[in-house]
């Protein structure tokens, strides 16, 4: 019995102690195994990447050669030396060239200049290696780019495009980019990968024409395995350096050229070959990671359904336009309002406020110019009472607002004074000032009188009397809007603003 007993009481212990070891060891082979499929998913996210990214330069060298094409192929060339109309049409090209717009020329297929025309301090010379990349490919008709080239301290490629006049190819049109200018360069400096991590477009040669680093461009590529897979079409990623150097290449397809991403391997594997942690930490680091990701997840569960909530209760609230509250919480305050006012024999009162001349304005500037004004009058009047006093959008130009504890009415009615004088200050609107006025009616809760319906009636009437007196003022309910008691009945009052 005393050994079943202490059986009993061993067995928690050890078969908790078995399922952490066993979680451990468990989650250790996991480690190995994820490490590994880390880094095949990693190094193919990255060649994606390169892919994708050498789509993107194929893209913009097939619209430069097309730009040039589309203007080598419309009208007519004299095809003569100097000729002024020829020349008068390729400063016009280059004028108007998204991308061809450093300049062009006009080549004989023996590489003989007719005319040009640039927008920097000259055009590289015929003799130029530079041109060599390109010759094959318009020799068999076909456009092609060249290899960097310089004029002066100038980076520039040229991209050649025959052109044809009844079939045959009678000579080359070359539009030229410069690189340190060009929309390629704009848009691979832009490229980051961590602190290491560079971008790189590359010529047939090896030499740089546009890198995340401006100062690269012309410089020339160590990366002969890149260079010479890209030369046969091919794209990867791999490592130099000792494995110091991750990079990943491919190409684009047309003149030789193509991508390369040079990315510090500690950073690029990152925390996935940062060495395997010991049994314990790794035991303690699983199930802690585990935990974490529970309470994570489940807090934000909860809080995204929370803020979806409380984004739902302050739509069905509150004004869409001007954030104010609606007639819906408008009439939901007031009620609290009057039940405290009747405990503490304190009395409510209600401005019910409508905007003189909004619709002409409206209809002058148009809908969203109303607007704009509408979300600048809510402000006003929210600067003007407490920030414990409710303001509404009773709908269209009108407002409402509640005030509690209160009592002198020359309080009520300076507040009143205030929001029509912050009402007919100007707008601008669409450049232009223009003003409106307010129309306010005041209605006060009185012992035996708290119904929400009435007491915005009597101010609603109220509004609707100082329009008829005048408008750009305020008037307070008098005894015929409300239930007949003449000792706490005011009598009706208009000041003006």
């Amino acid at each position: 019995m005393r050994r079943v007993k202490r059986l009993r009481q061993v067995a928690p212990l050890l078969l908790s102690v078995s399922l952490v070891l066993g979680t451990g060891a468990l989650g250790i082979a996991l480690s190995d195994h994820a490490n590994a499929k880390a880094d095949a998913v990693l190094r193919g996210d990255r060649d994606n990447l390169e892919t994708t990214l050498a789509g993107l330069g194929k893209q913009y060298l097939l619209f430069s050669l097309k730009e040039g094409l589309d203007y080598a192929s419309t009208g007519t060339w004299s095809l003569s030396p100097g000729d002024p109309a020829d020349a008068a049409r390729l400063r016009s090209f280059v004028d108007h060239a998204v991308l061809l717009n450093y300049g062009a020329a006009l080549v004989t297929l023996s590489g003989q200049p007719l005319n040009a025309y640039t927008v920097g301090p000259g055009l590289p010379l015929p003799t130029d290696p530079g041109y060599l990349p390109m010759e094959r490919a318009l020799l068999a008709g076909q456009p092609d780019v060249s290899s960097l080239m310089r004029e002066g301290t100038i980076p520039v490629v040229a991209m050649a495009v025959p052109i044809v006049v009844s079939g045959q190819t009678k000579a080359l049109f070359v539009g030229f980019v410069r690189l340190d200018r060009s929309a390629l360069e704009t848009y691979v400096e832009h490229l980051h990968y961590g602190k290491t991590g560079k971008a790189y477009v590359v010529d047939t040669t090896g030499t740089v024409v546009a890198s995340t680093d401006l100062a690269d461009i012309g410089t020339h590529m160590n990366q002969p395995n890149a260079m010479a897979a890209i030369a046969k079409g091919g794209a990867g990623i791999s490592q130099t350096g000792r494995s110091t150097t991750t990079v990943a290449y491919a190409p684009f397809g047309i003149g030789g050229w193509g991508g390369l991403t040079i990315q510090d391997s500690a950073e690029f594997y990152g925390p996935v070959q940062s060495g395997h942690l010991s049994i314990e930490l790794g035991i303690v680091a699983l199930l802690a990671v585990a935990s974490g990701i529970i309470l994570i997840l489940g807090y934000t569960r909860e809080s995204a359904r929370r803020r979806f909530h409380e984004q739902l209760a302050h739509q069905a609230h509150h004004d869409g336009l001007t954030g104010l509250a609606n007639r819906s919480l408008f009439h939901d305050r007031l009620g609290q309002a009057l039940a405290r006012a009747k405990r503490r024999h304190r009395t409510v009162a209600v401005l019910y406020v409508d905007l003189d001349g909004f619709k002409a304005v409206n209809d002058r500037e148009g809908h969203d110019a109303g607007d704009n004004l509408l979300v600048e009058i809510a402000g006003r009047l929210r600067g003007v009472v407490r920030t414990e006093d409710t303001v509404a959008r009773m709908g269209g130009d009108e407002f409402a607002i509640v005030l509690e504890d209160l009592e002198d009415i020359q309080a009520i009615t300076g507040i009143a004074a205030r929001l029509i004088e912050e009402a007919s200050r100007p707008f601008v609107l669409n450049d232009r000032e223009v003003t409106v006025s307010a129309s306010v009616g005041i209605a006060f809760s009185r012992e035996g009188h708290e119904d929400v319906e009435s007491l915005l009636r009597d101010a609603d009437l109220a509004m609707y009397r100082a329009k008829d007196a005048g408008k750009n003022g305020y008037i307070v309910a008098s005894e015929q809007l409300l239930p007949a008691e003449p000792d706490l009945a005011e009598q009706p009052e208009t000041i003006d603003s």
